[in-house]
């Protein structure tokens, strides 16, 4: 069994300053906004940048020529910040709220991957009871799947034109297209942008330790006829990460829809809007030849499970019913398929319903983002 232990398991933590601000769109292919840090689109940002050597210079020369009039030393009593408190995490660049909220998560991830049976587990252990229970089981499918998959692949090759924009647009994160369905905008909304990123930074991580373990190829390197419209990601195809980040980020928004009150009147009909935008978004990397459908089926089975971790981690009251998928060869995605009473029919069954400890830092987070909502 493996677990991340605070920032252990994250790799290449050195440098944390200035390496990307919070819109951190770059292009990674499947892995969203994620650099050599792992924090995303939020590392670097809230950092000041490096001054020019003029104006170095010009401040070292103020500085000697006015501290006189200062007289002595102040001679005031210390006043120190609260300890351990999340008062003052507004006081810290965006980046070190960023390295905490990881710190946290994945403090409390395990899994595993018998090479007997060929699936991974990955589970939730409470750091208050020790107890650690499965949110995500995912068997290894037989190769001939991934060669009947390929008929939906071709078939998805037509809408290229029509999706382009969407495809290229989409290699980062593509958080945009969530904020036009809520109208966010970072003025009024930066807490709430925050939380979505933090949530596609967490889907992305989880998404790739199972990536790792079950080590499917893409849909080019097993049919000759795909070539992909886009660079084929490097690592591998099942689950897709871009459905886990959609679906994570469309599961904890639903639950910001229920928590801003009456600023959505239509609330209903929005989260039907950001569940089919998580749709076109999976979707789309099939039609750049990059992912199969089942791929998008176990992206967005684990992303919903995130979602509704990071919702349990910020104090919301929602249930978690852990989810397993076996992947069938005839199974095509669709928005109007991912719903609990076809999921038997495209291979997922239920896990027994676990808790997860509420976290201060994530209900700081989510307090101070639905509060952007008041009208």
């Amino acid at each position: 069994m493996a677990y991340f232990g605070g920032l252990g398991g994250l790799g290449g933590l050195g440098g944390l300053g200035g390496l990307g601000g919070l819109g951190g769109l770059g292009g990674l292919g499947g892995l969203g906004g994620l650099n050599a840090s792992g924090l995303g689109g939020l590392l670097g940002a809230g950092a000041g940048g490096a001054l020019d050597p003029l104006t170095v210079q010009g401040l070292q020369t103020s500085a000697q020529a006015i501290a006189h009039v200062a007289g002595d030393a102040a001679t005031h009593p210390s006043r120190e910040l609260e300890f351990s408190s999340t008062d003052n995490l507004d006081r810290w660049s965006d980046w070190v709220r960023a390295s905490l909220y990881l710190s946290d998560f994945f403090s409390e991830i395990v899994w595993e991957a018998p090479k007997d049976t060929k699936e991974v587990t990955i589970s939730y252990r409470s750091r208050s009871t020790g107890d650690a229970h499965p949110f995500f089981r995912i068997a290894r499918p037989d190769g001939d799947l991934f060669d009947k998959q390929l008929e939906f692949v071709r078939a998805y090759m037509d809408q290229r034109p029509e999706r382009t924009a969407e495809i290229t647009s989409q290699l980062g994160f593509p958080t945009p297209y969530f904020a036009m369905i809520l109208g966010l905008v970072p003025a009024r909304n930066g807490k709430t942008l925050e939380l979505i990123t933090l949530t596609q930074v967490l889907a992305a991580h989880v998404a790739m330790i199972v990536k790792h373990h079950l080590a499917i190829r893409r849909p080019d390197r097993i049919g000759t006829t795909i070539l992909p419209m886009i660079p084929t990601p490097g690592h591998g195809s099942f689950p897709s990460a871009h459905a886990t980040e959609a679906f994570a980020v469309t599961r904890m928004l639903e639950g910001l829809i229920d928590a801003s009150g009456t600023h959505y009147p239509d609330g209903e009909k929005r989260k039907k809007l950001l569940r089919k935008q998580a749709e076109r978004i999976a979707v789309s990397r099939t039609v750049a030849g990059v992912h199969y459908p089942v791929d998008s089926w176990a992206g967005a089975l684990l992303g919903k499970t995130v979602g509704e971790i990071v919702l349990k981690k910020c104090g919301v009251d929602t249930e978690l019913r852990g989810l397993k998928y076996e992947a069938r060869a005839d199974s095509d995605f669709m928005v109007s398929h991912y719903q609990s009473s076809k999921w038997g029919e495209h291979g997922v069954s239920e896990l027994p319903q676990l808790s997860v400890d509420v976290s201060e830092q994530f209900t700081w987070l989510w307090t101070n983002a639905v509060n952007e909502f008041d009208l």
